[in-house]
């Protein structure tokens, strides 16, 4: 079978993606029709002129520094804007198979320049958001980000209060990103037990994505995370292995995003299939997909391609996710019966 053939089977199999953050997910024509209409400093004469600072191009640095210096937070002129990228987040999901998505958005970062409301645009994300799903034939889920560096505690208990009340319309938990090496997770112990306490909002943390194993350990014990965004560097601490092995904690990994960041050094060497052989709970997501210049199909095929996954390895992988996802089981069953459906249909000993 040839890498087309490979390629067009995995794109049309129903896919759970976990960790896929709204801002890195913006198409680049909607970012030069925003930027000329908000009248930014970028080259917006083209599309090819734009994209060497909005997306990752070969031989720009890896690192997570220089990837972070992509994201802008002056796209956003109102409500309108805000509801655009929310509905084409999901048809380019909904594109490459995707059924079942978690998107994760910042409201500060939504909000910092545009003059909108953090919670109007919780509200504006959610809404068309969960429309653009119900009509591309997915299920939804939506987590508010934070950044660590804009840590405000007042102002993030506010938007934790505002996401409950948005609970029963699709928000299902909050995430934790940014700068972990000049912001550990000690410093935000006290606002994530606000966000425990909720009994409503789940928990994932980005941790071990540069640093070292105890970030992902600690983001457990102290920040209550039931999931862990990249952890990659979990596969550095055997007893940390171990103890995952033995619980219930999802690496949610992204290995295009981690190469491009330069936390591996080659998509061959990344630690997902090893985490996966020592049992731990491992998935694979798209993270950023139109910076990284990727789908979520793509991702597949680095563990098709680097790692010699086959459908069944793969089927493994999205039954975690299911498990995973941040959703009632009754929403839970329907998404497992859909891709087992498929995989099953399809004969998991085929993609060879």
């Amino acid at each position: 079978m040839n890498r087309i053939e490979q390629y067009e089977i995995l794109k049309a199999l129903p896919k759970v993606d976990l960790h896929r953050h709204l801002e890195g997910s913006i198409r680049i024509e909607t970012l030069l029709e925003m930027g000329r209409k908000r009248g930014l400093d970028l080259p917006l004469e083209s599309a090819e002129a734009l994209a060497p600072h909005v997306t990752w191009q070969p031989g720009q640095p890896r690192s997570l520094k220089h990837f972070l210096t992509k994201f802008h937070a002056d796209w956003y002129s109102s409500y309108s804007d805000v509801e655009r990228i929310s509905r084409e987040a999901f048809e380019d999901a909904a594109a490459s198979g995707v059924v079942y998505l978690e998107l994760r958005f910042s409201p500060e970062h939504l909000s910092r320049h545009s003059g909108l409301s953090p919670e109007g645009t919780m509200e504006a994300v959610v809404e068309s958001g969960m429309q653009a799903a119900d009509d591309a034939g997915m299920d939804a889920g939506f987590i508010v980000t934070f950044t660590r560096e804009r840590y405000d505690f007042d102002q993030w208990k506010s938007v934790i209060n505002h996401a409950v009340e948005l609970s029963d319309k699709g928000i299902v938990g909050v995430d934790l990103a940014g700068d972990e090496f000049a912001y550990p997770n000690r410093q935000f112990i006290r606002i994530m037990d606000r966000a425990h306490d909720t009994s409503v909002l789940n928990i994932t943390i980005h941790a071990g994505e540069g640093t070292s194993a105890a970030s992902v350990s600690s983001a457990v014990e102290s920040l209550h995370a039931q999931r862990i965004g990249h952890g990659i560097s979990a596969a550095e601490d055997s007893m940390l292995m171990q103890k995952l092995a033995q619980g219930t904690v999802t690496l949610e990994m992204c290995p295009n995003s981690n190469f491009q960041t330069g936390c591996v050094h080659e998509l061959k060497d990344h630690p997902l299939p090893m985490l996966k052989n020592a049992g731990v709970r491992v998935c694979i997501n798209s993270d950023d997909p139109a910076m990284h210049q990727n789908t979520l199909t793509d991702e597949y095929m680095v563990a098709v391609e680097q790692w010699g996954f086959g459908l069944e390895e793969l089927f493994e992988l999205e039954k975690i996710a299911v498990d995973s996802a941040f959703v009632n089981e009754a929403l839970r069953k329907k998404i497992m019966q859909r891709v087992s459906d498929a995989y099953l249909s399809r004969g998991i000993e085929s993609l060879k």
